[in-house]
Order: structure tokens, then C-alpha cells, then sequence
């Protein structure tokens, strides 16, 4: 494994640390300071569809650059985490474009379904059982239990998966809240 990798990880995983800190404080304003005059969720509001394609782009790519360039095979729970962050580039790209908040609802359906199968595949890296092949790796399948990137004692590949719906769910549920009047 190249130097580079390593160095990669740890650069990626603390721009996953960071993310889960910007949800938190997004949540936190949501719960305890939730009035249409913060300023904290106006900015996000104003800047929900450039944050949410940056982020999902950055999913994109970042997925492929694992799986195609460095070459980590991705297993069936990775497959499915990425059918659900995917499309998110897409809706935000022609929310940019179009400007007309359709995709709304169901990029936040994504996000949601999402966030639930990357808490599975983190469950399974844990020990967790599961009856899925992918859980044990047999011969026609990667493991879903395989750690490629650990770093922090606890960002994993399905770790960086959830953070990017946690984030653009808490993005659109920001957004949703302060369009209402």
C-alpha cells in the first residue's frame, strides 16, 4: 500500500470529524435556539444546495477514487450506500440549476434510507451477525466486516457513508424548517 494512502485516510477522516461537528451544531441549534431569526441556520439555509452537492460530489468521487484508483473492493452493503448517495449529486446539481426546491423530499428520503444502511454495515463491522453473504465474505464476495480505512478508533468507510447523509439530511431538514412561514 502506498505511503500516500495513509496520509489520505487520516486527511479524509478528519474532514468526517468535521462534518459530524457542523451536524451537531446544526442539531443543536435546531433543538435548543430554534427561532427563524438565527443567524447560525439562515447561513446554512443560504447555502444548503452548494454544501449538499459539494458533500455529495465529494462522496462520488471519493467512493470511486477508493474502489477504482487505490483499489479497495467495495462489498454489498458498500453498493448500497452508494445507490443512496449518488443520486444526491444529481438532485443537488439540478437544484443549482433549476432552482426550483422539488428535490427536497426526496433527498431527504435518500439520506434517510442511507444513514439506516450505513448503520447496518457499521453494526456488521463491529461483530455484528447478519445473514447477508457479504458478512463472512465468501468466495464471490468482499467482506463486509473488512476495515480498509480505520483511523481515530472509529472512522470507517461506512462511518465517512453516514456522516454524508447525516450531514445533508440535517442540511435539508435546516432548510425545510426555515423556508416554512
Amino acid at each position: 500500500m502506498p505511503a500516500y494512502i495513509e496520509t489520505f485516510n487520516q486527511i479524509l477522516s478528519l474532514g468526517t470529524i468535521f462534518l459530524q461537528i457542523i451536524v451537531l451544531i446544526i442539531v443543536i441549534n435546531l433543538i435548543f435556539f430554534r427561532t427563524k431569526e438565527n443567524p447560525i441556520l439562515i447561513s446554512f439555509k443560504k447555502y444548503t444546495f452548494y454544501l449538499g452537492f459539494i458533500i455529495a460530489l465529494g462522496g462520488v468521487a471519493l467512493s470511486l477514487f477508493y474502489s477504482q484508483v487505490i483499489g479497495f473492493p467495495p462489498c454489498e452493503l458498500c453498493w448500497i450506500e452508494r445507490i443512496f448517495i449518488y443520486p444526491q449529486a444529481i438532485l443537488f446539481g439540478m437544484e443549482l440549476y433549476k432552482r426550483d426546491q422539488t428535490m427536497v423530499d426526496f433527498s431527504i428520503a435518500l439520506a434517510i434510507f442511507g444513514s439506516f444502511v450505513s448503520l447496518y454495515h457499521i453494526y456488521i463491522e463491529h461483530g455484528g451477525s447478519s445473514s447477508l453473504a457479504c458478512a463472512v465474505g465468501g468466495s464471490a464476495s468482499v467482506s463486509c466486516a473488512t476495515l480498509y480505512v480505520y483511523e481515530f478508533t472509529y472512522v470507517t468507510i461506512p462511518v465517512m457513508a453516514l456522516t454524508v447523509s447525516v450531514f445533508i439530511l440535517s442540511l435539508l431538514i435546516n432548510y425545510k424548517y426555515i423556508s416554512k412561514k
